[in-house]
């Protein structure tokens, strides 16, 4: 495990931590939300197919990642919103343009066939009421900015690195030497190009959208998942120097 999947790690153990005080609705089996519609970067992306080829089901991932795309692709990464937001030259538009499309190729049985390294967009897929009731996830505003400034952290930490919808990311990873050359072999060409040309960029983290009454919030949970360390620097510490590389 390199530096940037075991701080992954930590973010997503300290989300965890976070979303213990909350009720959900949510229980095995629920799968109204596991749809295309997926965001990840590539270091989740790397995480995914460690665990898939360990498991040595690169033939299973190949079937699953030729699944019809019905998912469409993002024209901005959540710090790349951020930042025209920023600039005040955002369209709003442009932060709702992934619409809910396709059932994720990797539920079986309304049961996640990856569950230990979904990506953080599955992780924090809650509702604290039943969605097939109301058509809609019902959360609270701290907890969704939460999940907002984590989804940024995470892109900080795949920045110039792939990002967008799961599919894309996946088979646009394809040709890097260290996932395998078997994979290669199993996916035509082409559908490997279309997905590069779909994906986007991590950016680097531009700020954060808050309101006065959240920061606190927000502070308090970066905190958490700053004081860590992986080796001698922390977290904070590892960050900040990305953003200065």
């Amino acid at each position: 495990m390199n530096s940037k999947e075991k701080i992954l790690e930590v973010i997503y153990e300290k989300y965890n931590e976070y979303t213990k005080k909350e009720n959900f609705f949510c229980y095995k089996g629920c799968s109204l939300c596991c749809t295309q519609n997926v965001v990840i970067s590539e270091v989740e992306g790397d995480v995914i197919y460690n665990f898939i080829i360990k498991n040595q089901e690169v033939s299973w991932l190949a079937e699953k990642l030729m699944a019809k795309k019905q998912a469409k692709p993002l024209s901005l990464t959540t710090n790349g919103f951020a930042r025209k937001c920023l600039e005040q030259t955002a369209d709003e538009e442009e932060n709702d343009e992934a619409l809910v499309y396709g059932k994720c190729p990797f539920l079986d049985k309304s049961i996640c066939t990856i569950y230990p390294v979904r990506p953080f967009s599955c992780r924090s897929f809650y509702s604290q009421e039943n969605c097939a009731k109301h058509n809609t996830a019902i959360i609270n505003e701290e907890h969704l900015v939460i999940n907002t400034v984590t989804q940024q952290i995470i892109e900080h930490l795949s920045q110039n690195g792939y990002w967008g919808i799961m599919l894309d990311v996946l088979l646009a990873m394809i040709e890097k030497k260290e996932n395998g050359e078997k994979i290669k072999q199993l996916i035509p060409r082409e559908i490997v190009k279309k997905a590069q040309k779909d994906i986007l960029i991590a950016e680097p983290i531009p700020g954060f959208l808050l309101k006065p009454e959240e920061t606190e919030c927000v502070f308090n949970f970066l905190q958490t998942i700053m004081v860590e360390k992986i080796g001698p620097r922390t977290i904070e510490e590892i960050l900040n120097c990305k953003q200065t590389e």
